[in-house]
């Protein structure tokens, strides 16, 4: 399987397991002694607390304040502007908008959050400093037409990192409300990997055999399309990689009775023999088809 290594990030922070007997302050409406050791390492580190000290309350719904506050703390993001704080959740708000995370325009402390979006602002607070390994694999999403264009390859990449899951019916339900209990289990899982790899692991990618041709890939191109004339659209593919060295490439187009053009990419590996700076760079590839069909892609295998 072929290794990559994608831009992730966080302040470097270690999560102790907290195994063995029963704590004094293990909450009464958690069954699972997983689920418990998870939440008590990380109400240790003040990431969560419950709702009582016995209750945390798992299948209850996550806010947006609540969602932002846990995550901020969970990477120790700071508001190096100071800016004022006037209600409980306005200085995680301000360290997430200061780093980049996409907090949401209208946002609405009360709103439920949704899986996707959680996920999204998991990954970008993980982006911030370092570099970890992640495979290039495409994984199928029985429900990935649900998916937001702009968190897609966010949720592949943390698929392949194990941060995140799909249910046994290949779901990811990202419009659903996440609960306490997955956004913990989503955050426990998203610093394990950082105490593994201990804030970074390195760029070196490693080689495997499952991944047909130059890979399926977790990265997916943003489609863009023009009209050049009556009969024409040109579609262009752009695609953010780790460095100059990869490169992307339009394999087929596969016109379908239904009025949708399948066009088939692939992501070029880079030279084994060159060394390559570690700079995102934009790759984009174009082709044409048919006036009145909708583009849509998939990797090429």
């Amino acid at each position: 399987m072929k290794h990559r290594t994608i831009k992730v990030s966080v302040a470097a922070m270690s999560i102790a397991m907290a195994l063995g007997g029963a704590s004094a302050y293990a909450f009464d409406d958690v069954s699972s002694k997983e689920q418990l050791s998870l939440l008590e390492s990380l109400r240790s580190k003040g990431i969560v607390s419950g709702v009582t000290n016995q209750l945390f309350h798992p299948e209850q719904r996550l806010t947006e304040a609540q969602g932002i506050q846990m995550i901020v703390k969970a990477y120790d993001l700071k508001d190096e502007a100071n800016a004022e704080a006037v209600r409980w959740y306005d200085g995680a708000v301000n360290a997430a908008t200061a780093h980049g995370l996409s907090v949401p325009e209208q946002f609405d402390a009360n709103n439920s959050l949704t899986r996707e979006l959680f996920a999204q602002l998991l990954y970008e607070g993980l982006n911030t400093t370092g570099t970890y390994p992640s495979i290039l694999r495409y994984n199928f999403i029985a429900d990935g037409d649900k998916i937001n264009k702009e968190y897609e390859s966010s949720i592949q990449t943390l698929l392949n990192m194990n941060i995140v899951s799909l249910n046994d019916k290949d779901e990811f339900r990202p419009d659903e409300e996440l609960t306490r209990m997955e956004a913990a289990e989503m955050v426990f899982n998203a610093l394990e990997v950082v105490d593994r790899y201990g804030n970074g692991g390195g760029f070196e990618e490693q080689p495997g055999t499952d991944i047909p041709g130059s890979g399926q890939q977790a990265y997916v191109p943003e489609v863009t399309s023009q009209t050049v004339d009556e009969k024409t659209i040109k579609v262009k593919l752009s695609l953010e990689l780790p460095n100059p060295g990869y490169g992307l490439e339009i394999k087929k187009v596969e016109l379908g009775k239904d009025g949708k053009a399948i066009i088939k990419y692939q992501i070029i590996q880079p030279d084994p023999d060159k060394m390559y700076p570690q700079v995102i760079t934009e790759r984009t590839a174009e082709t044409n088809i048919p006036s009145g069909y909708t583009p849509l892609v998939e990797p090429f295998s």
